[in-house]
């Protein structure tokens, strides 16, 4: 019980950051990941494990590299659409964040972005 109470204090901080971002802005836009894409792990009841360390900070190989996960925490309405590609060919997600309850916002932009930028044949076939 005690843990699940400081990870509603953390929560609660983390929401409470991302909530002060919509009083200025409309969305908040990142990337999915602070580096590029790693290998996926084969094995089902194998995570897949990413950098130790990203520009000299320390961070947690199962998540610490996922952008995402701050907002899957927090329950605001995202989405991720490609971006790109590295110089290597390996796919860049932007994120797309939103206020709550403004998810048509986000499906908005990012079909904004999407017209704009258009990434059906930027990958190369499988």
């Amino acid at each position: 019980m005690l843990d699940y109470k400081r990870d509603e204090h953390v929560r609660t901080a983390v929401y409470d950051a991302i909530q002060d971002v919509f009083v200025d802005y409309d969305l908040l836009a990142t990337p999915t990941l602070a580096v590029p894409p790693v290998e996926n792990e084969d094995h089902p009841e194998t995570q897949t494990v990413g950098p130790t360390e990203i520009d000299g900070e320390s961070v947690d190989p199962l998540i610490g590299w996922c952008l995402t996960y701050p907002i899957n925490f927090t329950g605001h309405p995202a989405a991720s659409i490609p971006a790109g590609l590295t110089a290597d060919g390996l796919p860049v997600g932007l994120q797309l964040v939103g206020d709550r309850f403004t998810d048509t916002d986000v499906l908005a932009a990012s079909g904004a972005f999407e017209r704009v930028r258009p990434w059906h044949d930027a990958y190369p076939p499988r």
